[in-house]
């Protein structure tokens, strides 16, 4: 183990790092999700292979299978991980600046193979810095890292999504990847800098294997699963067909992209430091419940508009970036009590197939939400995610106290960093 030097890192240099390395995450999947499709299609691409590029976001569905790795790797040390989180850095970094050199026209295959590696490398990473979060800060202290990461991949993924397209439509594919590659290297640059300094766990690791078994054997990470599918299933179902509605509703595709760009950025970093800000003064059980009953109120305003034809467009716009703000609040709620679930003995393992479950909802329920809308009409599926999120508010808080429960239980039984769950009762 490298010898510790340096003063300690203070708790506003952990979030500036935190925020600069989910911010990185989020500007690869801007690149990949939002910007590549549109770049592509703009120079005669077949959709078959722009398609492909869903093929990128595997690895952030199965990253779980290698967190306990990654775990190992660390040991369960904050300081190991910033380092490794550091490391991953430059290596994206570098990533993004071969990536100047092939022609986005003649070399797709190479680009895709290439951000293939980047996308593995980025969520690594991304189990490196959850792992570190969960270990370093303290229970009070989630809700902001929290904040950092919704607000940070927010910006990140505008960034490399929307604004990049725009970049690269005034000067051109190379040198907008060299934008990006800048983008990354400032984002990294907290994380490089602070990486000598000392940073210890807030409270004592217990020195476990970390693995998925483990994880699977715990009643909290079980129940929390279940919490999370709850939580989520109306979320994912209509946050897949909330932009398509606009474009069936009489939105251009100019006034989309203000909406999804420079709407959903702002929305999404004032509902992530609103959500923060809220967590430090409420229970995490009550944010649940609130998340929850906005996530209903706004899919029977949704259900009023559509049946009612109300299809004026400031009312439109309006409500979508009232959903947008709701959606980022309740995603640093969420995350926090997901960060509260894991054990610091394996927090990246715990905390990734927490992530993955989450992911597998997008996954399942989009899928749905466009077969069943296609066939049925938008008044259905806003039925549908009615149904859905008043499942959820039945079911979530209930979900969760079975998690804070056992949570508690396994203060007693084996795990005493977990006790600062039961003084937060929430």
């Amino acid at each position: 183990m490298m010898k510790k030097i340096g003063a300690p890192m203070a708790a506003g240099s952990l979030l500036t790092v935190l925020g600069g390395l989910y911010a990185t995450q989020g500007l690869l999947s801007g690149l990949v999700h939002e910007g590549l499709p549109v770049l592509l299609r703009a120079r005669g691409i077949g959709l078959d292979k722009i398609g492909l590029l869903s093929l990128l976001f595997l690895p952030s569905a199965l990253k779980f299978l290698w967190a306990s790795r990654i775990d190992r790797m660390t040991g369960g040390q904050p300081e190991q991980s910033l380092r490794w989180a550091s490391n991953f850095q430059l290596f994206l970094l570098c990533g993004v600046l071969v990536l100047t050199l092939l022609p986005l026209e003649s070399a797709l295959s190479g680009i895709m193979l290439l951000l293939l590696v980047l996308m593995v490398a980025s969520v690594t990473q991304d189990i490196v810095t959850d792992g570190m979060a969960v270990q370093a800060l303290a229970v009070t202290q989630r809700s902001l890292g929290n904040s950092m990461q919704i607000g940070g991949s927010y910006l990140g993924y505008i960034l490399g999504g929307g604004v990049l397209v725009t970049v690269v439509g005034y000067v051109g594919w190379e040198t907008g990847i060299r934008c990006l590659a800048a983008l990354v290297a400032l984002c990294g640059l907290p994380a490089l800098w602070l990486r000598r300094r000392r940073l210890s766990p807030a409270a004592p690791v217990i020195k476990t294997t970390p693995s998925l078994r483990a994880a699977w054997c715990r009643p909290t990470i079980r129940w929390g699963m279940a919490t999370i599918i709850s939580c989520q299933a109306s979320l994912r179902w209509f946050s897949t067909i909330m932009l398509t509605y606009l474009v069936d509703r009489g939105f251009a595709v100019v006034e989309i992209g203000i909406l999804s760009g420079v709407g959903v950025a702002i929305a999404g970093v004032v509902g992530a430091l609103l959500g923060g800000l809220l967590l430090k003064r409420y229970q995490r059980r009550s944010m649940l419940k609130a998340s929850l009953v906005a996530y209903l109120a706004l899919q029977l305003v949704y259900l009023l508009i559509e049946s009612q034809a109300w299809h004026t467009k400031p009312l439109l716009a309006g409500v979508f970036l009232l959903f947008c703000t709701t959606m980022s609040l309740g995603f640093v709620v969420l995350y926090t009590i997901m960060m509260d679930w894991a054990s610091p003995a394996q927090a990246g393992t715990d905390y990734s197939l927490l992530q993955c479950t989450d992911a597998f909802c997008a996954l399942v329920f989009g899928l749905s939400a466009g077969w069943v809308t296609s066939r049925l009409g938008y008044g259905a599926t806003f039925i549908i995610t009615s149904g859905l999120a008043f499942a959820g508010l039945l079911l979530a808080p209930r979900l969760y106290a079975r998690a804070l429960a056992n949570g508690e239980a396994e203060v007693v039984a084996e795990d005493p960093v977990l006790s600062a769950l039961a003084e937060v009762r929430s």
